[in-house]
């Protein structure tokens, strides 16, 4: 049984980066409190800006006498009301004025993700800003939702893993009940759907739930240990 995305709670497409303590069960890029990331999104058109345009990287918001950074303050303020559309103009019209600029590609691969369609784009977006800058870990935990809300289980855990390794304690500075408990979440979903069920119980064990216990050597063990799976996305994601 695969556990996949969609609201990221661990059953099919509805599991989920993409749907973390306050949560709902989608989010994985993740949707705040609405549903995953990894697969359901507020459906934004191209909402009017205070800028006019509705265009690509170089012809989004246009604002002459806007530097890139302000472009990337702007958007992230537009992210933060859950008006990924326009965040995502702001970016691309950041972008246009700095083609290295780490943050605006992160914010862009974030916006993307929440966005229908474009989880290929955030994919780019993110590995264009690590690319830029190796320390932008809010792009590597959003790259991590996106590879795993594309079904990229191995892409998936090899960022959530380096993440950790380099973030342990890993919270998106933009929408903070994302955070590493989600990213751990992630872990142990990715274990199960390869079928490495020893690992998946050792993440809900060692990192969510230590007072877990399930037999997963017997079908009924692996059935708690997908249904805690399910509780602690609830919780987490």
């Amino acid at each position: 049984m695969l556990i996949k995305t969609g609201d990221r709670t661990p059953v099919g497409c509805s599991d989920s980066v993409a749907a973390h303590h306050h949560k709902s069960a989608q989010k994985d890029l993740r949707t705040p409190r609405v549903t995953g990331w990894l697969a359901a999104v507020v459906l934004i058109g191209c909402l009017s800006l205070t800028f006019t345009g509705c265009g690509g990287e170089d012809g989004g918001a246009q604002g002459p006498e806007l530097t890139a950074d302000e472009f990337v303050e702007i958007g992230w303020e537009a992210f933060e009301r859950y008006d990924y559309a326009s965040a995502l103009e702001h970016f691309q019209a950041a972008i246009g004025r700095d083609a290295t600029h780490s943050d605006a590609l992160n914010g862009a691969g974030w916006s993307s993700g929440r966005l229908p369609g474009m989880m290929e784009t955030a994919a780019d977006y993110f590995a264009r800003s690590l690319a830029s800058d190796t320390t932008e870990y809010d792009a590597l935990g959003g790259w991590a939702f996106v590879e795993y809300s594309l079904e990229e289980w191995h892409s998936a855990l090899n960022k959530a893993d380096s993440l950790m390794h380099r973030r342990p304690r890993w919270m998106f500075l933009h929408e903070p009940t994302v955070d590493f408990h989600d990213i751990r979440l992630l872990a142990a979903k990715v274990h199960y759907n390869l079928g490495d069920f020893t690992a998946s119980l050792d993440v809900i064990v060692t990192y969510l739930n230590p007072s877990f216990e399930a037999d997963i050597t017997t079908e009924a063990g692996r059935r708690e240990l997908l249904e805690e799976i399910a509780r602690l996305g609830q919780l987490y994601g």
